[in-house]
């Protein structure tokens, strides 16, 4: 018995013994593609409930950042109408209590005026027995 294979033939069932390998690990590669699939849809639901989750999170996180704006700046307006109207009361504080300074500096000049003419006096007549 003798078989004759020319070269044509043997390269064809060298890519058929290719091809049932390529189908042999392919096979293989669907097998554990199966459970990857199923469990890859059971990470992308809980995936989608964790993306709700934190979306819901981040929209009320969104809303406290935003009410804490409105105190706070509210708070800094009340804190600059304050400050200014403190500003206001010690301007007006100070320009009455320098009126009152300015009020006793004259009452007290006008009492002194008196007794330095009195005390001028007897200096003159000090003067004028010492030549």
């Amino acid at each position: 018995m003798n078989i004759t294979l020319t070269l044509g033939e043997t390269c064809m069932l060298l890519i058929a013994i290719a091809l049932f390998i390529l189908l042999l690990y392919c096979i293989s590669l669907i097998r554990n593609l199966i459970p990857s699939v199923k469990t890859l849809s059971k990470v992308m639901k809980d995936v989608e409930t964790i993306t709700e989750c934190a979306a819901r999170s981040t929209q009320s996180a969104e809303s406290v950042v935003s009410d804490v704006v409105d105190v706070t700046s509210s708070l800094v307006s009340s804190v600059k109408e304050r400050t200014s109207f403190l500003g206001q009361v010690s301007s007006i504080a100070m320009a009455v209590k320098a009126i009152l300074s300015l009020l006793s500096e004259k009452n007290s000049e006008e009492k002194e005026e008196p007794i330095k003419e009195e005390t001028d006096k007897p200096d003159q007549s000090d003067e004028g027995s010492e030549n």
